[in-house]
Order: C-alpha cells, then sequence, then structure tokens
C-alpha cells in the first residue's frame, strides 16, 4: 500500500515538473504533501492508494488551508473502498475535490478536465447554467415548458440553470436533444471554491492552543491547524504561526521548521516559530516567545512586535 502510494506521489511531482510548477514537499504525515505553484495557480495536494483511507480531519485541515490561501486543494489515488477511481471522472472526499494520477495529467498538461462528477447515484454532469437559461429563452420555452419536454421537474430545471445540480447522461441527452446545442461544462479543477468560511477550532499542543487563545483574545482572525505544516495563521495580519512544543526533540523541530518554511515559500508567508523559554539556534527563522505573545494586548501589539522581532533576526 506504502508503496503504491509513493509511486502516485513520485509520478504527480514528475507531471508537475513537466508542466512548469515550481514545487515543495512536506513531510507525508500532514495533510498535504505537495505545494505546488504556477502564475495564479496554488495547488495543495495530498496522495494515496485508496482514498478512502484518508481521515476527516485531515480532509478538514486541507480544506481551511486551501480556503485561507486560495488555493485548490487535490487528494489523488487510485482507488475508492468501492472499486478503482475513474479516468476523466471527479470524486469526492468531504468537499475536497478526488480523482486519478491520469486525469491529473491530462488537467495539467493538456487543459483536459473532467466532464462528470461521481455522486451516491452514479455519474452526473455540471450544466452550464447560464448556457441552458439563454438557450431555453431563446426557444421560447417556460421552465415547465423545458420540464415536461425533458422529463424532470420545474424545479431540476431551475437548479441547473442556477448551477445547484448536476444531470444525468439520459437527461443531458435529453436536454440537448430538445435544445439542439450543448449545455455541459467541463470541471476546472484549478478553480475550486468553499462557501465556508474555515472552522473556528483550537490546535493541537499547549503552546499552539495558548498562542491562538490570546491571539484572538486581542482581535486576530486565527486558523488553529492540527495537522498542518503550521499551527495558526492569523488572516488580518498575514501571518502564520508554528509552535515548539516540549515533546519535539531537535531533529522534529528542525524538520518542522523546514516544512513550514516549504509552505510559505510558495503561500507567500514568512512563519513565525513560538517556544517556550529556550530559543532554539541555528533555525533560519523568526523566533518569539510565548511569554511575549501573553503580554500583549492589542492587534496593533503584534504587529509591533513582528516588526521589532523580524528586524532583530536581520540584525543577529
Amino acid at each position: 500500500m506504502k508503496d503504491e502510494s509513493n509511486d502516485i506521489l513520485v509520478r504527480i511531482l514528475r507531471i508537475l515538473d513537466k508542466a512548469g510548477f515550481t514545487v515543495s514537499q512536506v513531510d507525508s504525515d500532514y495533510c498535504l504533501e505537495i505545494v505546488a505553484k504556477k502564475g495564479n495557480v496554488k495547488l495543495l495536494i495530498k496522495t494515496l492508494e485508496n482514498v478512502d483511507n484518508e481521515r476527516k480531519e485531515f480532509v478538514e485541515d486541507l480544506r481551511s488551508l486551501a480556503t485561507t490561501f486560495s488555493a485548490s486543494p487535490l487528494i489523488i489515488g487510485s482507488r475508492v473502498q468501492r472499486g478503482v477511481i475513474g479516468e476523466g471522472a471527479l470524486y469526492e472526499r468531504f468537499g475536497i475535490n478526488v480523482i486519478s494520477p491520469k486525469t491529473f495529467r491530462d488537467a495539467v498538461l493538456n487543459r483536459k478536465f473532467p466532464p462528470v462528477y461521481s455522486k451516491r447515484g452514479g455519474l452526473y454532469f455540471r450544466i452550464d447554467g447560464e448556457a441552458l437559461r439563454r438557450l431555453r429563452k431563446e426557444g421560447g420555452m417556460s421552465l415547465g415548458d423545458l420540464a415536461n419536454k425533458i422529463g424532470v421537474s420545474r424545479k431540476a430545471v431551475y437548479d441547473y440553470e442556477n448551477s445547484r445540480m448536476g444531470a444525468t447522461l439520459k437527461t443531458v441527452a435529453r436536454m440537448e436533444e430538445v435544445l439542439d446545442a450543448g449545455v455541459t461544462m467541463d470541471i476546472d479543477i484549478f478553480d475550486w471554491r468553499c462557501d465556508e468560511e474555515p472552522p473556528d477550532k483550537s490546535p493541537a499542543g499547549a503552546v499552539a492552543q495558548q498562542l491562538h487563545n490570546k491571539l484572538k483574545k486581542i482581535g486576530c482572525k486565527a486558523i488553529g491547524f492540527n495537522y498542518a505544516p503550521i499551527d495558526v495563521h492569523v488572516r488580518n495580519v498575514g501571518v502564520s504561526f508554528l509552535a515548539n512544543e516540549e515533546r519535539l526533540g531537535e531533529r522534529a523541530l528542525d524538520r518542522k521548521v523546514e516544512d513550514a518554511l516549504e509552505v510559505g515559500r510558495l503561500l507567500e508567508i514568512e512563519p513565525v516559530l513560538i517556544t517556550g523559554d529556550v530559543r532554539p539556534r541555528g533555525l533560519n527563522i523568526t523566533i518569539l516567545r510565548i511569554d511575549d505573545i501573553q503580554k500583549l494586548e492589542k492587534l496593533r501589539d503584534l504587529e509591533r512586535l513582528l516588526s521589532m522581532d523580524t528586524i532583530n533576526n536581520v540584525d543577529n
């Protein structure tokens, strides 16, 4: 299982390199393994042999990261519990798009996007709502008229036109026969949107929790993570933090800092390490003590502290 998952990871890295993406790879224990960027496209990728093995809390952190940094999250794998992931089809795992390596290759190298998505009950096409509405009106049909001709409810046609629902192959065939034109659209996996704000949850670890609680208390829009290369991100300041917990050894801390810097490089953030009494040496990252954070009273105090400590780190 692990070898096949690693094989998928290698294939995805090769595809991204061939397509000209700038890539950072992080520890596979996180909710993502790859951050990739090309132009305005930012991808957060996790690879798995069996996609259904990815736990909900990992996917939630991946979704929160993607929402926070305006990126498109993807889980790429070979199969789900009920069978093989079909090529040219889009699947879903807790709100994250799931595709096969072949589908990813077609999208990245050839701009060939999935025409259908899998949902309980079968495969569905995404309807181009604007085109459907225009064609219906040009044909002089009401919602009810078109619904009767294609054998669905009036509400279903309304939902198709407002991109609230996909349609089966049978329904699409009837629509296109009646309208004498295509009404489907491919699904751009690089254009992911989440209408929900990231959940308000506390990060794991004592230091990270102290940090998160204090930042919220002084007016920060602080988002906590449990399975990401960063522990807290402050949206209204644009800074990410990672915590040096007591249980971390020197090697684990070095790896955590390296992963945070890798992610920050492509997501255009400069992470800050929060630690206890002892300031680790030899790390190429801004370091603050949790005691200094606890003394803050206002949001501007945090901004001032970050500015001062950045200068101090440069001078040192």
